[in-house]
């Protein structure tokens, strides 16, 4: 799928006003939030521009509590937004939450529990901040010598991704070299960036947040894996240990998931089916058989309101002919 270019982003970000530039679509506009920290700079949408996002999105649109999802989506109307986060980053709690909160937005969290039980962070949260933060121009991988220079670290990194991507048996092989093999993350990233950025909710955040009748918490599996690059007794392990975790700390059924990276299949489905998980969401649906559990998303990589606006009224049309908005 093709990715609109930053002058496309902003030219397509005004013509929503422009006469005649009608909203297409009647379905319910579900947004793919993820990292909230305090920082502008952080990884994710800083609290400045999230509470800016807020402003636009209570004054413009009808905000839709996730347990009232289902019972509305294939109504007519226009102009409602579902908001999701996921992975479950401590900033969800301690940054987003309040002000969701504050501006009464309902909201679900995908909450991956390895890095809220194990105090460790999840995979892809660490190439991000190896990307960003660290301070040399190499490293040892797989017993060669990487370029990390600023020119080369882009490249560098998404060499990594793939190398690690490609271990078996997944996730494990790849958690393990992480551990083994890469610098260690708390030698090259402050402990106030590790909090504001990169690490899970504790498991009291995560009850708080089910607590409140404002929220819902969802499936994300343990690791964040590549759930079709698992193997079925793996996925099942993924998506269970999560679900029972949740469960645990909520004190609640937990019957929704969010396919980390939109990633599944027809197994996944089925094996979400025999576990009574009732919805499911993607980001884009790639099976098209089962619409309770491929539920399309649109992430939110943007602080500008006006791609934001734009993605809401058009990013699923502009989907449907291979473009993406990012």
């Amino acid at each position: 799928m093709k990715k609109l270019s930053e002058l496309g982003k902003l030219g397509i970000a005004a013509a929503w006003r422009l006469p005649g530039f009608s909203f297409l679509s009647h379905n319910i506009a579900v947004l793919i939030y993820h990292g909230t920290p305090q920082r502008s700079d952080g990884y994710g949408i800083g609290s400045t521009d999230f509470e800016e996002h807020l402003r636009i999105l209570t004054s413009n649109f009808e905000l839709v509590h996730p347990k009232r999802f289902e019972a509305i989506r294939s109504r007519g109307g226009y102009n409602r937004v579902l908001l999701t986060f996921d992975d479950g980053f401590r900033n969800n709690a301690e940054v987003a939450a309040p002000l969701l909160r504050r501006y009464q937005v309902p909201a679900i969290f995908f909450v991956s529990s390895g890095h809220c039980e194990r105090g460790r962070v999840l995979w892809f949260a660490y190439l991000q901040a190896l990307r960003k933060y660290y301070p040399h121009n190499s490293l040892v991988f797989h017993g060669g010598r990487m370029n990390m220079s600023a020119a080369k670290r882009n490249r560098t990194i998404d060499m990594i991704r793939e190398a690690l991507l490609g271990l078996r048996p997944h996730p494990h092989a790849m958690i393990r070299a992480i551990a083994e093999e890469l610098p260690r993350l708390e030698d090259f990233v402050p402990d106030s960036i590790l909090a504001d950025s990169f690490l899970g909710m504790t498991p009291e955040q995560v009850g708080e947040l089910a607590t409140d009748p404002l929220f819902s918490v969802g499936i994300h599996t343990i690791d964040h894996p590549h759930l079709t690059k698992c193997d079925n007794q793996e996925a099942l392990r993924q998506i269970n240990g999560n679900k029972a975790w949740l469960e645990k700390v909520c004190g609640q059924q937990i019957d929704i998931i969010g396919y980390p990276s939109g990633d599944y299949n027809s197994a996944i489905l089925r094996q979400c089916r025999e576990q009574n998980i009732n919805l499911g969401f993607a980001v884009v649906p790639r099976l098209e058989i089962d619409e309770r559990l491929e539920v399309p998303r649109l992430g939110v990589y943007h602080s500008s309101t006006e791609v934001l606006r734009f993605k809401i009224k058009w990013g699923q049309t502009l989907r449907s002919i291979g473009l993406e908005i990012g």
